[in-house]
């Protein structure tokens, strides 16, 4: 019986010792084949909660994305992507309060070692779910052009919802739509993104708003005495012959005046002129500072030199033509007064079709279709009959327009 033992153990010792050495050589025809390699994931993977109780809000996770570092067998690689991998913080069982929670890497891929997570923890904050209405307050920085005043802002809508920890919604101390009026001469109307800011103006992270951004209204006004008024440069004289007027650049194309009586602003016609421009016999660009021309008891608001420059080249052809304009589209019932009412056209093309233009070739008109009364500065339109023809200048750029309801006839008289 005991050599019966004897053999079985030697036996059993045999097959065991074997079974060991093929599991080694196994392992390593698997290793060699299909080796472990440790890679970082090429995108940090956004934190996800889990274990939350309902009526509770967590915060400090939101904007965290954890660099993680794994080890895995190269097939299991072939498979592995940021998007089969979680990073979790588990807050079950947890209440309100602060907590320092370790983070853990989940994925169904096997086999897979996490090697490195950074961060290994996040701090979070548990709070109540809280609500709260605030009005908006709107917030101007810069400051207008010289001469116009901002009215009240209007925000539409005018009161916000905020959500988020308790602690963190009761810190907020107003909801601020910013908007930049820098140079601001007309009355606009923006969509601005709101901020919740604290006591100290800081902005208070974690809370959510509800719009997001709002509509702000801010009408501007110009102050009595100021006017804005484009700029026209009269041109005397012909250039060399041989040579072409191809444009006329005016720095700045408006001017703001000011006056201690505005009636004398509010008279002046809706331009401004330079001194005269003498360009006789010129052959090569121009340019010239040049004073406005101003009524007595009027000033320029900043500098009062006007730039002028003149381009020309040498011949196609070109004409300078001095064309009324003329409006279409106005509501019935409305009129409308241009100022200055004719402006000079530089158009090139060929020398046959330029002499031989007519009135009707060259049309300049104003669209006022749907333009309500008011006064808006405006830029004509210009259309050539010829294809061969091409605008190269309208001097003024701008007109001034006046709309404003025609005025009732005066009953008559009975006999």
């Amino acid at each position: 019986m005991k050599k019966i033992l004897a053999s079985f153990g030697i036996t059993f010792f045999s097959f065991l010792l074997a079974l060991i050495l093929a599991t080694a050589v196994w392992v390593n025809a698997v290793a060699t084949q299909d080796p472990d390699e440790t890679r970082t994931l090429s995108v940090p993977i956004t934190v996800t909660v889990q274990g939350l109780k309902e009526g509770l809000v967590a915060e400090g996770y939101q904007n965290i994305g954890a660099q993680v570092t794994l080890r895995a067998p190269r097939s299991v690689w072939d498979r592995l992507s940021p998007d089969t991998v979680l990073v979790l913080v588990d807050l079950t069982g947890k209440t309100e309060g602060k907590y320092s929670i370790p983070l853990k890497v989940a994925t169904k891929l096997t086999p897979v070692r996490v090697e490195k997570l950074e961060p290994a923890s996040v701090q979070i904050l548990i709070d109540h779910l809280a609500t709260r209405s605030l009005a908006v307050h709107v917030e101007l920085t810069g400051s207008l052009a010289l001469g116009f005043q901002a009215g009240t802002p209007t925000p539409v809508p005018a009161t916000v919802s905020l959500s988020g920890p308790q602690t963190l919604v009761d810190s907020v101390a107003e909801v601020v739509a910013a908007v930049n009026v820098e140079g601001l001469r007309s009355s606009m109307d923006q969509n601005i993104p709101l901020l919740a800011l604290d006591t100290l103006g800081k902005i208070v992270p974690g809370v959510s708003i509800a719009p997001l951004s709002i509509s702000v209204s801010i009408p501007v006004q110009q102050l009595g005495g100021y006017r804005d008024l484009v700029v026209k440069v009269p041109l005397t004289g012909t250039v060399k012959s041989g040579y072409r007027l191809t444009g006329l650049t005016i720095t700045p194309q408006v001017v703001t005046l000011y006056s201690d009586n505005p009636d004398v602003i509010q008279n002046l016609p809706g331009y401004v002129e330079t001194q005269p421009l003498d360009i006789s016999g010129a052959s090569a660009d121009l340019s010239k500072s040049l004073a406005l021309v101003l009524p007595d008891g009027v000033q320029v608001v900043g500098d009062p030199k006007i730039i002028v420059q003149v381009s020309i080249a040498a011949i196609e052809d070109s004409i300078t033509l001095s064309r009324p304009i003329r409006f279409v589209g106005l509501t019935p019932g409305l009129t409308a007064i241009l100022s200055p009412s004719s402006v000079d056209i530089i158009i090139s093309g060929p020398a046959p079709i330029i002499w031989s233009l007519r009135p009707a070739d060259v049309d300049v008109f104003l669209d006022l279709t749907k333009m309500v009364p008011g006064t808006y500065p405006m830029k004509p339109e210009v259309k050539l009959l010829y294809p061969s023809l091409q605008l190269l200048t309208v001097s003024p750029e701008q007109v001034e327009v006046v709309i404003k309801p025609e005025p009732t006839p005066s009953p008559t008289p009975k006999k």
